[in-house]
């Protein structure tokens, strides 16, 4: 802890503190948009120890943090204009940076049915000061759990939850759809909707699958089946090592621009009680095909 006097924070413009947070980066690298994940770019995926899955359920924005309740939000679009955060119970502390969903969850089924705004953190850029742009997605991942527990206030229930979402390998990705039920919801008429149930119970409805490169160019990962284990090789110099390589870590910058996301818009089956296959459209089957085959053991 800094041996420093609790002072107020200062109020300065969410713009220009951005800037100062970034040093000044590339904005282009936070505009960049997904790529959408079909039959066509599902050969990106060939490397499958490379990549990590989150479920996503809305639009996925940067939050920007100048100290307790002044929250701002981005839609990661230029110009680049930040918006205080209205009618959200949320504190924070300053100079704090991440990439983020704001999910409606939902607790419990039918008229007993709660509905709550929660803040999803899908990515850490910076957490209170600390630059974690560089470290790996795995740690970046690590430190947003410890930062959350550390502000998160859950005896406080007229506060908005902030959590970190799960993450999963795209080679055990099996496990996601177990998650996956079929719910009736509130506003959903009577009509049973796609559901993901979160841990400690509490579901939303997703909107598809980011996929995340978390391996840097021109390492990627292999699998040994002398020694069961995974291993790092260089496509360039073609050496390959049991431990990771500095540079083998793919900062915040190549995981943001190089995420594919899979929408399970209609006509994509990912449960088993959803009959209306779009054959065009790449299904839980298909991708699960593909994954079994790229499993080099």
């Amino acid at each position: 802890v800094p041996d420093k006097a609790r002072v107020a924070p200062s109020s300065s413009d969410p713009k220009t503190k951005f800037y100062e947070l970034t040093k000044n980066s590339d904005v282009d690298a936070f505009q960049s948009k997904t790529t959408p994940l079909d039959s066509n770019t599902l050969s990106k995926l060939r490397h499958i120890f490379d990549y990590r899955c989150i479920v996503g359920g809305a639009e996925q924005i940067f939050l920007l943090a100048l100290g307790k309740s002044q929250i701002y939000t981005w839609d990661g679009k230029m110009p680049l204009r930040w918006k205080k955060m209205e009618s959200f119970r949320l504190e924070l502390p300053r100079e704090t940076l991440l990439s983020v969903e704001i999910v409606q969850e939902l607790k419990g089924e039918g008229k007993a049915q709660r509905r709550i705004s929660a803040v999803h953190v899908m990515d850490a850029l910076i957490l209170n000061g600390t630059d974690v742009r560089d470290q790996h997605f795995n740690q970046r991942i690590q430190m947003a759990e410890k930062f959350v527990k550390a502000v998160a206030k859950p005896s406080r229930p007229d506060m908005n939850p902030i959590r970190v979402k799960e993450v999963y390998r795209l080679e055990e990705m099996e496990k996601i759809f177990v998650r996956l039920e079929m719910k009736i919801t509130k506003s959903s008429g009577g009509v049973p909707r796609l559901s993901y149930t979160g841990r400690d119970d509490r579901h939303f409805l997703p909107t598809g699958l980011y996929i995340i490169k978390t391996v840097n160019e021109p390492w990627t990962m292999g699998y040994s089946k002398n020694s069961n284990k995974k291993f790092f090789y260089n496509k360039t110099t073609k050496e390959s090592t049991y431990d990771m390589p500095p540079n083998a870590a793919a900062p915040f910058r190549v995981c943001h621009s190089e995420r594919l996301f899979w929408a399970w818009v209609d006509g994509v089956i990912v449960h088993d009680s959803q009959t209306r296959m779009d054959p065009g459209k790449l299904s839980k089957d298909g991708f699960l095909t593909f994954i079994h085959q790229h499993h080099q053991y």
